[in-house]
């Protein structure tokens, strides 16, 4: 059995993403391996692992929302926003009650501006702002518009709340928790997360970090998701040989190759799947007409481009 694909890992606190990365490469014996979405090292959950020909997935993957469980302490500002940092603000928080924290927590739903941390990847001026902050230095950051789809709070026992958020790709979950601390008039910062879901892939499919280093290497690749089943919400299309051919070099499919396997609806944009039988994900192609419109152009108009060939399986 290959390992080309995903492997889903429950991620424990303590460590970087990137150590679960290199653990997965050395116990399945991986040349190429990395990370979809960046976990805090203090953060626990679901941390998508692209192997081999899946690393070439991470593009399509990391735009996907995740879905987190946390708690955050009122009262005391961090330098990180999070546990890990120093407390650099104290104010009281004795008179705040449930139903201003769930007020406030309504002002952060839907589309929002949000300050990165200081200790962010976040580049400006090309260099790490956590490298700037390790220096003693506080720099103004632009906001950037986030995208909370969900802020619900769990449990309240103060100074303690307890919370579930759903956001967009580049949401820092502790940059809510201060900014939520802000607007109630006490500060906050995170002292607990752990990501549920993450696009797909929830926290139940996942892999115990335990398991990742116990489970023999034949075993461990059980638990790797092949490449054709990465990508669910995608419309595909099995190819046959001609197409799957000319895929495999590179070159697009026009209006004079369609077939009836080509999928009823899909938009210019769009991605499409192409799989194979015997051979699993061929390759990723990108929409470049709306599919209404293939009956009135010419027969040489670019109907898909390939933005990711597969290798076939050995």
């Amino acid at each position: 059995m290959g390992s080309d694909g995903l492997l889903i890992v429950d991620k424990p606190g303590g460590i970087t993403s990137l150590d679960v990365v290199r653990r997965a490469k050395r116990r399945l014996g991986v040349k190429k391996a990395g990370h979809v979405g960046t976990l805090d090292p203090f953060a626990t959950g679901v941390l998508p692992v692209a192997l081999g020909e899946g690393t070439k997935l991470i593009p399509f993957l990391s735009d996907e929302p995740k879905r987190y469980e946390g708690t955050l302490k009122l009262g005391e500002e961090t330098t990180t926003d999070d546990l890990t940092g120093e407390v650099i603000s104290r104010k009281p928080w004795s008179g705040v009650t449930s139903e201003e924290i769930e007020e406030a927590t309504r002002l952060f739903v839907g589309k929002i501006l949000q300050i990165p941390p200081m200790f962010s990847a976040v580049k400006m001026a090309g260099e790490p702002l956590y490298r700037l902050a390790r220096k003693g230095l506080d720099v103004e950051r632009k906001g950037r518009e986030v995208h909370v789809f969900r802020f619900q709070i769990e449990e309240v026992s103060l100074p303690r709340v307890r919370f579930q958020v759903s956001c967009s790709k580049g949401t820092y979950v502790r940059a809510l928790a201060r900014d939520l601390g802000r607007q109630i008039g006490c500060g906050a910062h995170l002292i607990h997360l752990r990501r549920v879901q993450s696009g797909v892939f929830s926290i139940e499919a996942a892999v115990s970090w335990e398991d990742m280093n116990a489970l023999e290497p034949e075993n461990l690749r059980l638990a790797i998701l092949p490449l054709e089943g990465a990508l669910p919400g995608l419309p595909e299309m099995v190819g046959d040989r001609g197409l799957v051919r000319k895929v495999r070099l590179g070159q697009g499919m026009h209006v004079r190759d369609l077939s009836s396997q080509l999928p009823p609806e899909f938009d210019r944009g769009k991605w499409i799947k192409v799989i194979a039988p015997g051979e699993g994900l061929v390759a990723i192609l990108k929409s470049e007409v709306n599919r209404s419109d293939i009956p009135w152009a010419k027969g040489d108009s670019l109907v898909l481009r390939p933005l990711r060939v597969f290798h076939p399986k050995p």
